[in-house]
């Protein structure tokens, strides 16, 4: 699927007869899964596969939006690499002893990540903000 709509040219249209096979074999991949769960259940120390089948069960339309809108990311690898910034930090505070201090945090992480992706100098205009 991700393949598929990669090679697409950015003019070029999805194709809603492919959209609705990838979404049907999605679908068959998601009983095989269930079947296979119903043969042998998942114990305490192997959840992994079964919570991933009922997330992907769950949220199958936000999975696959990226097939029916072109606006939408084939991966969240930008998500992620700005989750992981937060996640460092938390490692280092342990934990935030107010909502206040975390709202701080999220708007300077904010503010920073705006501040590259416009592709000025971070140090000199975040010490124009302060300065």
């Amino acid at each position: 699927m991700i393949h598929y709509r990669n090679s697409l040219d950015p003019e070029e249209d999805l194709d809603p007869v492919k959209v609705v096979g990838f979404e049907e074999r999605f679908g068959q991949i998601l009983d095989i899964a269930d079947h296979e769960y119903d043969y042998e259940p998942p114990n305490k120390y192997y959840k992994d596969g079964f919570n991933l089948k009922k997330r992907l069960r769950e949220f199958r339309e936000a999975h696959l939006l990226f097939l029916h809108d072109k606006n939408i990311p084939t991966d969240n690898n930008l998500a992620e690499r700005l989750l992981r910034i937060f996640k460092r930090k938390q490692r280092q505070v342990m934990s935030f002893r107010s909502f206040s201090t975390l709202d701080y945090l999220c708007q300077s992480l904010t503010m920073l990540a705006q501040l590259s992706s416009r592709k000025v100098n971070v140090y000199k205009s975040v010490a124009d903000i302060f300065g």
